[in-house]
């Protein structure tokens, strides 16, 4: 068996390198042609070419920003549960289990906030007031999540 402070020393750089990389695509991305899908605003001139497509494309640019930005701050996180889980023999498995849930909650979440924004677009696209009155998306948003913060949910979800 490896000594576990010999698995962080390879570890904690792996991560470390795996996050600078992370960032690295991110910047050549957003200095390529192709940054136009990394961008909410550009988003709207390329939506024509169809969901599932542009969907891919989303997914894969929010699993780098997931890598780049959430994971650095799951840190802590991380090392906690290698700790709790550095004397069993299936440790390694433990450390990927919890690192690709964490991942595929944000991918889930990813996906589910695309579908509402591409719903929201629609719904703008075909109702004439909301074209008009945009603001009152925004009004309608932040009146929704101060409502949140006074619901039972909101305790169990912290």
């Amino acid at each position: 068996m490896i000594h576990p402070v010999s698995d962080r020393r390879f570890f904690l750089p792996l991560l470390a390198a795996l996050i600078a990389l992370a960032w690295l695509i991110l910047g050549l991305w957003g200095l390529s042609p192709y940054s136009r899908y990394l961008s909410h605003h550009s988003l709207e001139a390329v939506r024509g070419s169809g969901l599932g497509p542009l969907l891919l494309v989303f997914m894969g640019g929010w699993a780098l920003m997931i890598v780049a930005m959430m994971l650095p701050t799951s840190l802590p996180l991380v090392m906690l549960f290698d700790t709790v889980v550095r004397q069993r023999a299936d440790r390694p498995r433990l450390m990927a289990a919890l690192i690709i849930g964490y991942v595929t909650v944000w991918m889930l979440f990813g996906a589910l906030v695309y579908l509402g924004d591409s719903i929201l677009h629609a719904a703008v696209d075909h109702v004439a007031w909301l074209e008009a009155n945009t603001w009152a998306i925004s009004a309608a948003t932040l009146v929704l999540a101060g409502l949140y913060q006074f619901t039972p949910l909101k305790y169990l979800c912290l």
